[in-house]
């Protein structure tokens, strides 16, 4: 099944490089199970933008990448039961430098 055509959230679009000053998503989840595509471990969600509410695939974890840092961090959120369908999360996110001298996405989850 080709997913072309859903609304995947892609993390290249946020450019913050500082930690104190991250870029910060809003969303509502939609469903707290992930479930895998071609590329990524995602969840349903909706992302609020400038046009309201907008239903998103939330990617996080690309299976071509080592960093699995999101998807630890909803793990362990659903684990605790603070992410639950409807509820608002939000994702502090910035580029930052991994301890190999390069550049890797770090994120915050709040609920």
């Amino acid at each position: 099944m080709k997913d072309s055509n859903k609304n995947y959230l892609k993390w290249g679009s946020f450019k913050s490089q500082d930690s104190e000053k991250p870029d910060v998503l809003e969303f509502k989840v939609l469903d707290t199970e992930t479930f895998d595509t071609e590329y990524s471990t995602n969840i349903k969600a909706l992302h609020k933008t400038n046009n309201g509410w907008n239903e998103v695939i939330l990617p996080l974890k690309s299976h071509s990448s080592y960093n699995k840092s999101l998807l630890t961090l909803w793990e362990k959120a659903v684990k605790k039961r603070e992410a639950k369908s409807g509820k608002k999360f939000s994702i502090r996110t910035w580029l930052g430098v991994s301890k190999n001298d390069r550049p890797i996405r770090r994120f915050e989850l709040i609920f």
